[in-house]
C-alpha cells in the first residue's frame, strides 16, 4: 500500500511537471467517461432501474390479438365483456385490473381545470402493490355504478388543490359536474397510467358488458402473475383461457377474427420502443470512450519516449519490469480518475440538458441523476480506462530500455519500429471506430429525412389545436353535445384571424382515436372480405378545411348534413382504393358494425386524401368519416387555421369555451407543427445524439491522426534535413509525409467498413425507408472521413517541408 502511496505521489508531480499533456489527456478523457456517465445514468433510469411497483416482474399486460382483420399493430385492448371472461377464466393471476383513461374537469374555482384521469377497478392498486400514502384505495362494492362517486388523487394534484392538508374527512371536489370523495392521496411519484392524476373506480353499466359491447375494446388489462407461476406457465394459461372465450361467445367471431390472448412484461411494454436506441446511443459512447483511451495511449507513447533516459537509469539501478509496469500503470489510472473528475461536470450538464430535451420521450428521464451506482460506474470506467489505456505503452516503455532503446534513440534519428507500428495500430483502430458512428449517424440522418418528406396527408402549418371534453353527466342529451361544439366553432370562425376551424374526435398523428368493424356495400371483394376494421372519426364543417386535408372526389360535409338529414359519410383514398377499385366511391354505402348490425346505411358523399393518424412511419387502417352532428360525440380536439402565428389566438379561443360553459376547460392547448415535432421526438433524439457522439468521434480521431504525423515529423527532422539537402523538392517530402497518414486513414476506414456492416445491422429497427448497408452513406462517410484525415495530416506534413536542411542537420 505504501508503494502504491509512493507511486500515485510520484505521478502527481509528473502531471505537474508536465502541464500541457495533462490538460490534453485529462479533457480527452473527460469527454469520454462524461458521455458514458451520463448515457448510463440515462439507460439505468429508464431501462434498468425497477418500476415503483412490488415485484413488478410479475406484472403483464394483456392484449387481444386479431390477425384477421387487418389491424395493423395486430393487436388491441380489452373489452369489458372480455375482461370479465380473462377474471374468470384464468387461473394464473392473483388479480386482474382493467383501466379506462378518461377526462376529468374539476370546476368550482376561480377557473375550471382539466386533469388526466383513469377509471380503475378495484384491484388497480393490489396488482400494482401500491397503496396511498393517505387514506384508502378503492372497495370491491365501488365498481357498481352509483357507488363510485369517490376518487384518488395524486400526491402533486394534492398540493396543488388542498396543499398541507392531511385531514380527508369531508374533503369533496366537484368533477364533471358530479361530486367526488376524495378517500385516498397517492405517494409522491406514483403516476400510471403516465401522467394521471386522479383515479375513480371503473362501474360498468348493463349495455357494457352485453354481447354488443364485445368488439369495444377500450379497456387496459394488466395482470399480477402468482407467486410460484413461472411467465412460461402464464402464457400457456392464456392460450386456455383465449379458447374458452371462443367458446363461451359463439356468436362472435371470434374464430374469424384469429383471435388469442397475449400478455408481455409491464415493463417492456413501458421501455420497449425506446430500448433498442439506447443501447445504440450506449455502445455509441463506449465507442467514443474507446477512441478518446487510444488518444491518450498515443500521448503516453510519445511521452515514453521522453522518459528513456528515467527508465533506462531506474532499470539499471535494479528496478524490474513488473515494478515499473507498475508505476506507470498508477500515472495513468490517476490521469484517467482526474479524467473522471471533469467528467462527473460535463455528465451533470448532460443530464440536465437531457432531461429537459428529452422529457416527453425517455419514461423515467426525470429520475437520471448522479447517485451512488452510477458513481460506482464512473469509477469502474476510470479505473478500467486507466489500465485499458495504460497497459500497453507501460510494457512498452519498460522493455529494453537499457540497450534497444537507446539504440532506437540514437544518431538514425528515426522512430522505433515497434512503437512506431503500435501507434499506427492505435490510429487505425480510431479511424475504424469513427467510421462505425458516422455510418450510423449517416443512416439515421438520411431515414430522418427520408421521413419528413412523407405526405401526412394534411397541411400543418399555422394551425392551433385544443381538446374539449364534455362530461356525461352534464352532455348525457346527444342535443346539448351537438349544440355546444356548433356554437364553439360558430364563435372561433367568427374571431379576428381564423380562416377556418372545425373539430375532430382525434388529431392527425395524435396515436388516438377510435375504430370498429364497418360492412362494405360492394361486389368488388369477396364477402369475408367486406366487414374491414376501419378508423372512425366525428368531425364537424371546416375542420378538413382547418387541416388542409385535400378533397379528391365529391364533396365536404356542411349544414345540410344535420341531424334530420340521411346519414353520410366521406372515406380516405385507400378505402376507396381497397373496396371499390376503379369505381367512382360517391353514392356508395357503408355501415358501423358487422354484417348483423343494425346501424344505419351511411352514402358516401366525398372522398379525401389518406391521412396519417398514427405516426408518418406506420401505415393506419382505412379511414371513415362522419358528421359529428348525425352522432354527437362528447370528446373533440379543435382545429383552427389562422392567417398567421395562431399562438395569439390561444386566449381568445378560451373565452369563447368558458363563454358558452364555464366549467368547461379546454386543455393540450398546443400547434399543429409542436404536434408533428412530437410524432417524431424519438427518432430525433436518437439522430442528434448518435450524430453529436459520431462528430465527437470524428474531432478525436483527427486529433489522433494530427498528433501521429507532427510527432513522426519530429521524429524524422534530420531525415527530411537530409533529403532536402540532397535535392528532394517540398512536394516529394509532402507526399512522402502524407503518404504515411493515407496509409493509416485507409487501414481504418476498411476496417470501419466491414465494422460499420455489423453495427449498422443492429440498427434497423431505428431505420424508415432505407438500407442497413447502404452504400450511398457508407461511401459518403468513408470520404468524409478520408477527407477529414487527409486535413488534420496536411499540417505537419506542411511544416515538414519548411524545415531548413542546415538547422535540422545542426541539431545532430
Amino acid at each position: 500500500m505504501d508503494t502504491l502511496w509512493l507511486d500515485l505521489k510520484f505521478g502527481s508531480r509528473m502531471m505537474r511537471k508536465n502541464p500541457g499533456f495533462t490538460a490534453v489527456a485529462i479533457l480527452t478523457l473527460a469527454l469520454g467517461i462524461g458521455v458514458n456517465t451520463a448515457m448510463f445514468s440515462v439507460v439505468r433510469a429508464v431501462l434498468l432501474q425497477a418500476l415503483p411497483f412490488k415485484n413488478p416482474e410479475k406484472i403483464v399486460m394483456l392484449w387481444m390479438r386479431f390477425t384477421g382483420i387487418g389491424i395493423p399493430k395486430d393487436r388491441n385492448w380489452v373489452s369489458a365483456p372480455e375482461f370479465t371472461d380473462l377474471r374468470q377464466y384464468s387461473t394464473s393471476f392473483s388479480g386482474i385490473a382493467a383501466i379506462s383513461g378518461v377526462s376529468l374537469n374539476i370546476s368550482g374555482g376561480d377557473r375550471p381545470e382539466h386533469v388526466s384521469g383513469a377509471a380503475v377497478s378495484a384491484s388497480f392498486f393490489p396488482v400494482l402493490g401500491v397503496q396511498p400514502s393517505l387514506g384508502r384505495a378503492f372497495r370491491a362494492e365501488e365498481e357498481t355504478p352509483g357507488r363510485d362517486n369517490v376518487a384518488i388523487v395524486s400526491h402533486g394534484l394534492w398540493q396543488r388543490l388542498f396543499g398541507s392538508e392531511v385531514n380527508l374527512s369531508g374533503i369533496t371536489l366537484n368533477v364533471n359536474g358530479r361530486s367526488f370523495q376524495i378517500v385516498g392521496v397517492m405517494p409522491q411519484g406514483f403516476s400510471f397510467p403516465e401522467k394521471v392524476e386522479m383515479w375513480t373506480p371503473l362501474a360498468f353499466s348493463p349495455a357494457d358488458l352485453s354481447a354488443d359491447s364485445r368488439g369495444s375494446h377500450g379497456l387496459l388489462a394488466i395482470a399480477r402473475i402468482r407467486d410460484g407461476i413461472s411467465m412460461e406457465t402464464a402464457q400457456a394459461d392464456m392460450q386456455l383461457v383465449s379458447q374458452r372465450i371462443i367458446a363461451g361467445a359463439p356468436n362472435y367471431p371470434y374464430q374469424r377474427f384469429g383471435f388469442r390472448v397475449i400478455m408481455n412484461p409491464l415493463l417492456e411494454e413501458m421501455v420497449g420502443d425506446i430500448r433498442p436506441a439506447l443501447l445504440i446511443l450506449m455502445g455509441a459512447v463506449a465507442f467514443v470512450l474507446l477512441i478518446a483511451c487510444s488518444n491518450v495511449a498515443n500521448l503516453l507513447l510519445a511521452k515514453a519516449a521522453t522518459r528513456e533516459r528515467e527508465i533506462a537509469i531506474r532499470t539499471a539501478l535494479g528496478a524490474g519490469r513488473r515494478r515499473l509496469v507498475r508505476q506507470l500503470l498508477a500515472e495513468s489510472v490517476l490521469l484517467s480518475l482526474c479524467g473522471a473528475l471533469v467528467g462527473l461536470l460535463l455528465a451533470v450538464w448532460s443530464l440536465r440538458v437531457l432531461a429537459h430535451q428529452a422529457v416527453s420521450v425517455l419514461p423515467g428521464i426525470g429520475q437520471a441523476r448522479l447517485n451512488l451506482p452510477v458513481l460506482g460506474f464512473t469509477l469502474a470506467v476510470a479505473v478500467i480506462t486507466g489500465i485499458l489505456f495504460g497497459l500497453w505503452p507501460a510494457l512498452h516503455a519498460s522493455s529494453g530500455f537499457t540497450h534497444e532503446a537507446l539504440k532506437e534513440g540514437g544518431r538514425t534519428g528515426t522512430l522505433g519500429r515497434g512503437r512506431q507500428r503500435l501507434r499506427g495500430a492505435l490510429v487505425v483502430a480510431e479511424v475504424a471506430l469513427s467510421l462505425v458512428l458516422l455510418a450510423g449517424a449517416g443512416l439515421l440522418i438520411r431515414s430522418f429525412l427520408r421521413l419528413l418528406r412523407v405526405d401526412p396527408g394534411f397541411r400543418p402549418e399555422n394551425v392551433l389545436t385544443l381538446n374539449v371534453s364534455l362530461p356525461d353527466t352534464r352532455y348525457s342529451d346527444p342535443v346539448k353535445i351537438r349544440n355546444f361544439y356548433r356554437e364553439l366553432t360558430r364563435r372561433v370562425n367568427g374571431l379576428p384571424g381564423v380562416e377556418s376551424a372545425g373539430a375532430i374526435g382525434a388529431l392527425p398523428l395524435s396515436g388516438q382515436g377510435s375504430s370498429g368493424t364497418t360492412t362494405i356495400d360492394t361486389d368488388a371483394v369477396s364477402a369475408d372480405r367486406r366487414t374491414p376494421e376501419a378508423d372512425f372519426r366525428p368531425v364537424t364543417p371546416g375542420l378538413f378545411r382547418a387541416l388542409g386535408i385535400d378533397l379528391v372526389r365529391g364533396r365536404y360535409f356542411d349544414e345540410r348534413d344535420s341531424e334530420t338529414a340521411s346519414p353520410v359519410a366521406i372515406i380516405d383514398e385507400s378505402m376507396a382504393k381497397a373496396f371499390w377499385p376503379d369505381q367512382d366511391p360517391i353514392g356508395k354505402r357503408l355501415h358501423r358494425g358487422g354484417l348483423r348490425s343494425k346501424a344505419p346505411w351511411m352514402t358516401v358523399v366525398g372522398m379525401v386524401r389518406h391521412v396519417q393518424y398514427q405516426s408518418l412511419e406506420s401505415s393506419t387502417r382505412v379511414q371513415v368519416y362522419w358528421p359529428e352532428a348525425q352522432n354527437p360525440w362528447p370528446d373533440l380536439s379543435l382545429a383552427i387555421r389562422a392567417a398567421k402565428d395562431p399562438r395569439g389566438l390561444v386566449s381568445a379561443v378560451e373565452q369563447q369555451a368558458l363563454a358558452i360553459d364555464p366549467e368547461e376547460p379546454v386543455y393540450a392547448v398546443r400547434t399543429m407543427d409542436e404536434l408533428v415535432a412530437a410524432s417524431m421526438a424519438q427518432r430525433r433524439l436518437a439522430m442528434l445524439l448518435l450524430s453529436l457522439f459520431a462528430a465527437l468521434a470524428l474531432v478525436l480521431a483527427a486529433v489522433g491522426i494530427y498528433g501521429v504525423i507532427t510527432y513522426t515529423v519530429e521524429q524524422q527532422t534530420r531525415e527530411l534535413g537530409i533529403r532536402m539537402a540532397l535535392g528532394a523538392g517540398r512536394f516529394v517530402l509532402l507526399r512522402m509525409v502524407l503518404g504515411h497518414s493515407l496509409v493509416l486513414i485507409l487501414g481504418g476506414v476498411g476496417l470501419g467498413l466491414v465494422g460499420s456492416l455489423l453495427f449498422t445491422r443492429l440498427m434497423r429497427g431505428l431505420l424508415f425507408n432505407i438500407s442497413a448497408s447502404d452504400p450511398a452513406t457508407f461511401a459518403l462517410v468513408a470520404v468524409t472521413l478520408l477527407g477529414v484525415g487527409l486535413v488534420a495530416g496536411y499540417v505537419p506534413a506542411y511544416r515538414a517541408t519548411l524545415v531548413d536542411p542546415i538547422e535540422a542537420l545542426r541539431q545532430e
